[in-house]
């Protein structure tokens, strides 16, 4: 069996060297390059035509969706398979939908990156050269619509995709009550259920519609129709009273910010 020439492209020195450590003395694995930089991972795909890179999606400079659509100007390269790596559940969707290999998140298990690279070898294995070129300009003109798109409307997150167990479940977004920082996950309280979502809130924050959800506090964002009553306490913190009663801390810097939200809604009403 020929080994699957393999490069890893992450920002991260740790995660870098993770993914060494998990394909140390895989069978049929040969990694053959590896870089923190995408400009020069772009280089080295050319240098090198390997047959799978293992993408961080979130890099200075250069994302790994901008690295993909950079691939379209390297005409003469042997255009590999990529398994996207990161950190956050929340490019899944935009992974797959650009017929990524696969998805994983950090940190990396040997095991699931062993089946993730073997999956890109069947489908090395099935398809020939110039239908993944033909693959990879249908892809990169996908990223450049959406790209064109963003540049005219801003789009806003109409469903949330999060992992449990080994499967990945579909939240729509307007199910959502609230959402809650918890360290490197966002808590998302849907009814009397809470799911976690790996996210950084602030991050999560400017993809939410303005329209349906308001920040409260650094940790906390509100849906607008649960908000029944902004309420100052004798010791001088103001809380937003949600539907239900519940209490939540309003920051002094969103107090403006939520009076104008219950002040649109009545004038709306």
């Amino acid at each position: 069996m020929t080994a699957l020439r393999v490069i890893a492209i992450d920002d991260e020195p740790l995660a870098l060297r993770r993914l060494q450590w998990c394909l140390e003395e895989m069978p049929g694995i040969a990694l053959v390059g590896q870089t923190g930089d995408p400009q020069h991972g772009l280089e080295m795909i050319r240098t090198l035509s390997p047959d799978v890179v293992l993408l961080d999606v979130e890099m200075p400079e250069l994302t790994g969706f901008e690295l993909i659509e950079s691939l379209g100007s390297l005409s003469d390269v042997a255009l590999p398979e990529i398994v996207f790596v990161t950190a956050f559940d929340h490019f899944a969707v935009k992974a797959f939908g650009i017929s990524a290999v696969d998805y994983l998140l950090k940190p990396v298990e040997r095991g699931r990156l062993h089946e993730a690279l073997e999956r890109a070898r069947v489908r090395r294995e099935l398809r020939d050269a110039q239908a993944r070129v033909q693959e990879l300009r249908e892809i990169i003109e996908s990223l450049r619509a959406d790209r064109r798109g963003n540049g005219t409307q801003k789009k806003y997150e109409n469903e949330l995709w999060i992992r449990e167990g080994d499967a990945r479940v579909r939240v729509p977004v307007q199910m959502i009550e609230r959402f809650e920082a918890d360290g490197d996950y966002v808590r998302l309280h849907v009814g009397q259920r809470v799911r976690l979502l790996r996210a950084r809130l602030g991050d999560l924050a400017d993809r939410l519609d303005p329209a349906q959800f308001v920040r409260i506090h650094r940790s906390e964002i509100v849906r607008h129709d649960l908000i029944a009553a902004i309420r100052r306490h004798d010791s001088g913190r103001t809380f937003a009273v949600l539907a239900g009663g519940r209490e939540v801390p309003v920051s002094r810097r969103y107090v403006s910010r939520i009076a104008e939200t219950l002040r649109f809604r009545k004038q709306g009403a």
